[in-house]
């Protein structure tokens, strides 16, 4: 009886460290339900071909892929290295996260039709969801369960009816998604935790959910790219630093350590964002510490250390050399180039499918010879040098043509506000269907962000001349210092990729998806914000409610009454999602210039319609407007079916 209940405390603990709180719990639950609800079983962007075949091999106990499940050809592969006459992919620490997944599935799929094993799951998490709402205050706990469960087990039901056959080999690339899906609702969790430790509860609540469900991290939650994985962590990297910028002691300590560990990790997913990551960091750190003590830095160096030392030990294992990642290696396919970072001209990203990410020789790196994994007489140092000299030379210089790019208005407005037909994109590579959208377009809540200058600008006009002396960052409070890591983090993650931005495979602008969870963090650091989230709740709510209805009507009509292509249909959504941002600038705006006149229901309602739009943007991304794999719930299907083509 006592081990039990001792089970049960330490079980308590744990999900209190993980969850913070059943709030924490609910919103965890709730995201992966909802990126489950549109899930598919496929392949969405090319790249995807040789990191599911890398998946598969890890999963198999190896690091090099002989099995080609996901593709018939190598060449259609891109991302795949070779070196010693054997194959690799890339991301492995994204791989590694997915390897218990696939070894779950394909072990549980033993016993239970594949098909209904993800729909056992699915409907597993939400009975978990609507158990735990029921238990939160306020809630009527038996009419909630009640109903809850009846509309999961008649989803669950009307899927096991339509049930079409799912191919087993499928199960590690749903393996693959479903560790994407964990991440995006983890980075939701984050920054719940995040925005709650300065602003409460319910603007945390509201942070998360709006992650999910108002941004492109929904989008990118089924699609196994390392951006979502990336965003989580340089989140979590952030939240661990406010929380030593707040705490005292050894638990200070352990949180300063704990933000180097998440940056680290990036390094196991990609070197090249995780070297500026890691570099903003130290830097801020250093600047903002209270002590900067040879014991503390021992311990801040040592953990970084060890949260790299799976990077540099598949580095070794591979290349020969710890400082020498895949994506130095020469491609399978592309002529034998090698691709480590971003291509300076933005037309490259790729020459096969939708997904390539290959520089290719314009990066500027010499992929063959001797001094790149050091011959047998050069010094350990030497062969370090010889791989870091690339990177280093071209981290410096992805800085430099990312600041140059600050000139041109036009490439920076195609970017972040509009995109339409840009010339010099290579859309015949998506057959000339115009998909990509501006980062203000996939989320135009972003717009509340027009209040920020005002807010600083007043801040200026109602302070004395001698405060305006910049003070020392040692000395500014928790919440100061947090701002100054995020703004820091989002300048230089988006001025390292302006160079080969815009691009025909953006969808989202992507690249800078690690920029979205720290946006949406500067957005309830509005005041008008978060008094429209504490204040008019009710309104908020409805008002979301309705303009999703409304946004997936005036959408789907246009697109019947219109008759109009992919293309044509995404830059009529982005449209309308400008549309929004406007108004919800306007509104926030106006509420921080005159909160007299402009109510706090206004602001609401402001916010709520763009957040509606990119909802159904998210919906009918999932439902109409893009097609690949197959529906890991077939009611869905039947849904979709009954949808307008394109």
């Amino acid at each position: 009886m006592s081990d039990g209940a001792s089970v049960r405390r330490r079980l308590r603990t744990l999900a209190r460290w993980a969850f913070a709180d059943r709030y924490g719990l609910v919103l965890w639950l709730g995201l992966f339900c909802w990126f489950g609800l549109t899930w598919r079983v496929g392949i969405f962007l090319q790249d995807t071909y040789a990191t599911a075949n890398t998946l598969v091999a890890l999963a198999d106990g190896q690091l090099h892929v002989t099995e080609i499940r996901y593709s018939l050809t190598l060449g259609s592969q891109p991302g795949l290295h070779r070196a010693d006459g054997l194959l690799y992919g890339r991301n492995y620490g994204q791989l590694a996260l997915a390897v218990p997944l696939v070894w779950a599935l394909e072990g549980l799929a033993t016993v239970v039709d594949p098909r209904l094993l993800l729909a056992g799951l699915w409907a597993g998490l939400g009975l978990a969801f609507v158990t735990q709402v029921g238990r939160l205050d306020g809630a009527d706990r038996e009419r909630t369960v009640t109903v809850g469960s009846m509309a999961v087990a008649l989803l669950f039901a009307g899927s096991v009816l339509t049930a079409t056959d799912l191919d087993p080999t499928r199960l590690a690339l749903a393996a693959y998604q479903l560790s994407t899906m964990a991440v995006a609702a983890t980075a939701g969790l984050v920054l719940y935790r995040l925005v709650a430790d300065w602003h409460g509860r319910r603007v945390g609540l509201a942070a998360g959910a709006a992650l999910g469900l108002a941004t492109p991290v929904g989008f990118w939650a089924t699609i196994p790219k390392r951006h979502t994985l990336v965003a989580a962590l340089v989140l979590a990297a952030v939240y661990a630093f406010a929380v030593s910028r707040r705490s005292e002691g050894r638990t200070a300590l352990r949180a300063r350590a704990a933000a180097y560990a998440f940056a680290g990790v990036i390094t196991w997913v990609h070197a090249f964002e995780a070297f500026f990551v890691v570099g903003v960091l130290g830097v801020v750190d250093l600047l903002t510490a209270r002590s900067n003590r040879p014991r503390d830095l021992l311990v801040v160096g040592l953990v970084l250390l060890l949260a790299a030392t799976p990077m540099l030990a598949t580095n070794d294992a591979i290349s020969g050399n710890p400082a020498e990642p895949p994506r130095l290696l020469p491609n399978v396919e592309g002529g034998g180039g090698v691709e480590f970072s971003p291509a300076t001209d933005r037309e490259s990203g790729g020459n096969a499918g939708s997904g390539g990410e290959r520089g290719g020789p314009a990066d500027g790196i010499d992929s063959g010879g001797e001094g790149a994994s050091g011959g047998p007489d050069s010094s350990p140092l030497d062969t370090v040098l010889d791989a870091t000299g690339p990177i280093g030379e071209f981290a410096g210089g992805a800085v430099v043509d990312g600041v140059r790019t600050l000139d041109d208005p036009a490439r920076l407005s195609n970017v972040f506000v509009r995109s339409g037909h840009i010339p010099g994109v290579k859309y015949r590579l998506n057959e000339y269907e115009v998909i990509e959208l501006a980062l203000l377009e996939a989320t135009p809540i972003l717009g509340t962000l027009l209040a920020l200058p005002v807010l600083v600008g007043r801040r200026l006009v109602g302070t004395e001349q001698r405060s305006l002396r910049p003070s020392q960052p040692r000395r500014l409070s928790p919440r100061r210092q947090t701002d100054l890591l995020v703004v820091a983090l989002a300048v230089v993650l988006t001025v390292i990729y302006l160079p080969r931005l815009p691009l025909y495979s953006q969808l989202t602008v992507r690249y800078l998806h690690p920029v979205v969870p720290l946006a949406v963090y500067g957005v309830c650091r509005v005041p008008a914000v978060r008094t429209a989230v504490t204040d008019a709740t009710g309104w908020l709510v409805r008002a979301y409610v309705l303009s999703l209805l409304f946004a997936v009507v005036v959408v789907l009509g246009g697109i019947v009454g219109l008759g109009l292509a992919l293309g044509e249909a995404v830059q009529y959504h982005a449209l309308w999602n400008l549309a929004a941002a406007a108004v919800c600038a306007i509104a926030v705006v106006g509420r921080t210039l005159a909160p007299e006149r402009v109510t706090t229901r206004t602001a609401a309602v402001g916010l709520a319609l763009p957040a509606g739009f990119t909802t159904a943007l998210l919906v009918l991304s999932g439902l109409v407007y893009f097609e690949y794999g197959t529906y890991a719930f077939d009611l869905v299907r039947v849904v979709a079916d009954l949808l307008p083509t394109l």
